[in-house]
């Protein structure tokens, strides 16, 4: 008799060990843009090829993936802010509204953005069902 109560208290116990318990993990401290954590964005596109496929196709401007970030999936990815280094704070509230924040943290900026000229960093979040994470000053976009 004492087994089985000790049994039924001993399942018990592990039954109400398991409530609260985070699901998975996410690591950042190695979150980068590599190997470009720019991207140059030219309002005022030349004669080669490239920008003539760009405007025929009117093909946003797109970053790389975001690498070093390590975590249960899925992982979601979400703009919190835009700060101008050279720059009107306006224009980085008006970038701000044009950035769209893909899978992999792949972002991606019209091809004639309305910001203004300048230097515009870029702070993300990273989460999971459990998790997240700010990414400050993690990508730079430059306006010409």
């Amino acid at each position: 008799m004492m087994r089985q109560v000790t049994i039924i208290l001993l399942i018990m116990l592990g039954v109400g060990a398991c409530n609260g318990v985070k699901v998975g993990y996410l690591q950042t401290k190695d979150a980068s843009y590599a190997p470009q954590d720019s991207l140059v964005i030219r309002k005022v596109l030349g004669d080669d090829k490239y920008d003539e496929n760009r405007l025929a196709n009117n093909a946003p401007w797109v970053t790389g993936n975001i690498s070093g970030v390590l975590g249960t999936e899925p992982l979601t990815y979400e703009l919190v802010g835009v700060r101008a280094l050279n720059g009107t704070e306006e224009g980085a509230t008006l970038l701000a509204k044009e950035i769209k924040v893909r899978g992999c943290g792949k972002m991606e900026v019209p091809l004639k953005p309305e910001a203004p000229a300048g230097r515009y960093v870029v702070t993300l979040k990273v989460s999971n069902e459990d998790y997240s994470a700010i990414l400050s000053d993690i990508f730079t976009f430059i306006i010409e």
